[in-house]
């Protein structure tokens, strides 16, 4: 037999805090997004915490190109009674293949003066980012060798092209540890979502590599030939490239990185 107790001290219980302020904020700092689409809607949302009554807040914004960028609220939302959420939709039309546009909102200094500091912090700022990404088509394979494990290892893997990048030419190697370790959990410490990107000239030569993003427990490729010249390169002889960098693991330099592909341009 389960009993279920409750306390009878009703003199004694604590009263339920419940601020009568506002506390008007977006829900997050920070909005990001990535769509193969040329126009795309991203539904920012601001809460409140009083939902009595009706409010209109105010707040400006700040486009990367005012072209591109608009949203539907034109500086105002309300809340109606007893609404605790509504949306400014930030619409992005025609944007260009492989640009990121930056769409920053702010809410009037009076919006978030009514905040009760017991209760919350409020956010001011938002900042949405949409990266317009390219149309990624196959490329063929690429022959990966790794020099970063003690007993690196060796793979085909699937190389993407992008479709409107032709000078200079965009590509990415495909998972190139996850096809090399088979899912294992040695794969789970390179964290660049998976591909290594690379950038090369139409006859070949190598531009650029890009880095992934670090997150916390994992390690991440770092490749910055400015500031760790003697790791970081991207060399070419034929159809064979180079690349060197280091393992960043909480922001520091860690271990010496390396591998190597062979590859023949499509």
């Amino acid at each position: 037999m389960s009993l279920a107790m409750t306390s009878c001290d009703k003199d004694n219980e604590g009263a339920i805090y419940k601020s009568a302020f506002n506390n008007v904020t977006w829900e997050q700092a920070s909005l990001s997004t990535t769509t193969a689409d040329e126009d795309v809607v991203v539904p920012v949302m601001i809460t409140r915490n009083n939902k009595s009554g009706e409010l209109t807040v105010s707040y400006t914004a700040e486009a990367s190109d005012s072209e591109v960028l608009s949203d539907d609220g034109n500086g105002h939302v309300t809340f109606a009674d007893g609404q605790s959420a509504v949306f400014v939709n930030v619409k992005a039309k025609g944007m260009e293949k492989g640009s990121t546009y930056t769409y920053t909102m702010k809410l009037d200094d009076g919006a978030v003066a009514d905040v009760d500091t017991n209760f919350n912090k409020a956010v001011q700022t938002v900042k949405v980012t949409i990266i317009s990404d390219y149309t990624w088509v196959d490329a063929g394979l690429a022959h990966f060798i790794d020099h970063t494990e003690n007993d690196g290892g060796e793979c085909d893997v699937q190389v993407l092209m992008a479709k409107e990048a032709t000078d200079p030419m965009i590509f990415r190697l495909h998972k190139p540890y996850q096809t090399l370790f088979d899912g294992s959990d040695d794969a789970k410490l390179f964290a660049n979502d998976g591909d290594f990107e690379f950038t090369l000239k139409p006859n070949g030569d190598p531009v650029a590599l890009k880095t992934g993003t670090l997150i916390e427990g994992y390690y991440v490729f770092y490749y910055d030939p400015i500031n760790y010249s003697n790791y970081c390169y991207f060399e070419r002889d034929g159809n064979h490239y180079y690349c060197g960098g280091l393992l960043l693991d909480a922001g520091s330099p860690k271990y010496v990185a390396g591998f190597e592909f062979i590859y023949d341009l499509p």
